[in-house]
């Protein structure tokens, strides 16, 4: 809980940047590990995001999730794609627009 506080702290000040970038790596009790990066680009009513999330067993096994949410004045779209650890791969989209 510690480590999270402190990454936390680090963290928010730069979320009202037009750029940033901020990453928190987890470790578990049986040394497996999920490593979360974020990255945002922001301007003039829009904004990209990405956050990559790798999970590593402790066997070495690896799967990772990959989320892209590209936001834009009356719509949003969100990309997923996930990967296993056998290299399988699934991708999903969805787009939200608002009607004024």
């Amino acid at each position: 809980m510690r480590r999270l506080a402190l990454a936390a702290a680090l963290i928010l000040p730069f979320a009202q940047s037009p750029a940033y970038a901020e990453g928190l790596i987890l470790t578990g009790p049986e040394g497996g590990t999920i490593e979360k990066t974020r990255d945002c680009v922001r301007a003039e009513g829009s904004a990209t995001c990405e956050v990559s999330t790798i999970f590593t067993s402790v066997d070495g096994q690896v799967a990772t999730k990959l989320r892209l949410r590209t936001t834009v004045p009356g719509s949003s779209t969100t990309k997923i794609t996930l990967t296993g650890p056998e290299g399988e791969t699934r991708t999903r989209e969805r787009t939200v627009t608002r009607g004024d």
